[in-house]
């Protein structure tokens, strides 16, 4: 049998026998979005929701102890899930994304495959890239499902940011919570309905939800949250510190998701100039990157006239990494981190947390490694890079964060 027939064979299963596919974590408003996508086409779909040391513990014992922090987080969460007595197992499937960089990312599914398979050797281990990777297990993408998924990015992002600057200034606990909620339920019903892809209209009905929670003239100290992909915008990978900067008086920018996209695009087009690479493919790859930087600068005109700061335009990002490091760089999110870095100084946001996970290299040379440049460039930087892994401890992690956070202290 050949390994489009196994693949057509393996799928046609997941969806005839209703199999339940769980799926991380680590973009919780996007992935939300994006289950929601495969629920809509016929594939039942959860986020998982494990957390706490046990998690931590499950991925030590099932992955050696020099795999990058995420893969073992990533393996430890779907251990734990399958663990739980909560599943038809059976009938469940993992699932995992794959960039198809240099990023060890891409070989996750290598370690969570053999750590499942030791124990439920009944349960798939799916892929979900656009590389070529995994064929067999490779998710079939219809280009209506790769369409619903870039407008859920880019609602996933919206969601993100309104949340993010509504969050410290709540009326009550929990307020702006309950109104990203009613958000997810209304563009639900939309994809299921119509007028998923009136962005206009959608972009609309959230800034007027999220503008019931009013934003005071004077605002609180921001501080900007760049680093790895999984660590930056997980609660469980960076123990909440998103929750963690409000409890401190602070509000936390997180850079966009549509950001790496780009930034991944943008990159292919780096490589044929360098290289001579993608020869057939970067002319498409191009086109692409146009199409969603008009999608990215359409949502910040959205914005306009708010109390709501925009995303940073990516042609401003790109630009700036002339400034401190070679466009050439692109491993560990590569130029994208310290190109964030100085633009988000260029816009006044002078503190900065980088996250660091264990066992990425590329991460902590174009993180850590570039603070001394970043501080020469731009003297008002204030930057704690945060190492996380299974051995560091929420309060030194908190506490490192404390002392940058002084510094802002200082200055009022």
């Amino acid at each position: 049998m050949s390994e489009a027939q196994d693949r057509r064979k393996l799928w046609k299963k997941i969806r005839d026998e209703k199999y339940l596919i769980l799926i991380p974590d680590m973009l919780p408003y996007h992935f939300t979005l994006i289950a929601d996508v495969f629920t809509h086409h016929g594939y039942r779909t959860k986020m998982v929701s494990a957390g706490g040391r046990e998690v931590k513990d499950e991925g030590l014992k099932n992955v050696q102890n020099d795999a990058c922090y995420p893969a073992l987080i990533v393996t430890g969460q779907f251990l734990c899930e399958l663990k739980s007595g909560k599943y038809d197992l059976s009938h469940t499937a993992v699932m995992m994304s794959q960039t198809g960089g240099g990023c060890r990312a891409s070989n996750y599914i290598s370690l969570i495959r053999k750590a499942i398979g030791k124990e439920f050797p009944q349960v798939p281990v799916l892929s979900l890239n656009v590389s070529g990777l995994e064929k067999t297990y490779s998710l079939p993408l219809t280009p209506s499902m790769v369409f619903e998924m870039m407008y859920s990015t880019l609602y996933g992002d919206l969601l993100m940011l309104l949340y993010n600057q509504t969050h410290p200034y709540e009326t009550y606990k929990g307020e702006a919570k309950a109104i990203m909620e009613e958000c997810f339920t209304y563009i639900h019903q939309k994809l299921n309905g119509h007028g998923f892809f009136n962005t206009k209209k959608n972009y609309r009905y959230f800034i007027s939800a999220f503008s019931k929670i009013k934003i005071p003239e004077k605002k609180k100290p921001v501080v900007g949250v760049v680093g790895e992909i999984y660590v930056k915008y997980s609660a469980l990978a960076n123990n909440g510190l998103n929750d963690f900067l409000v409890e401190e008086g602070l509000e936390a920018f997180s850079p966009s998701l549509m950001e790496f996209i780009l930034y991944c695009l943008a990159n292919s087009e780096e490589d044929h100039k360098l290289y001579g690479r993608n020869k057939f493919l970067w002319p498409l790859t191009r086109l692409a990157y146009k199409i969603a930087l008009r999608m990215t600068r359409k949502q910040a005109r959205a914005l306009k006239g708010s109390q709501f700061r925009p995303y940073d335009d990516f042609a401003e990002i790109k630009k700036n990494c002339s400034r401190i490091i070679s466009q050439g760089v692109k491993m560990g999110e590569g130029w994208l981190i310290p190109s964030e870095m100085v633009t988000m100084a260029d816009k006044g946001v002078r503190d900065i947390v980088c996250c660091q996970p264990f066992g990425c290299l590329p991460n902590h040379i174009v993180g850590k490694g570039m603070i001394r440049p970043l501080k020469k460039l731009c003297p008002e930087l204030n930057i704690a890079a945060i190492d996380y892994d299974p051995g560091a401890t929420k309060v030194n992690q908190e506490n490192r964060i404390k002392l940058m956070l002084s510094n802002i202290a200082d200055r009022k």
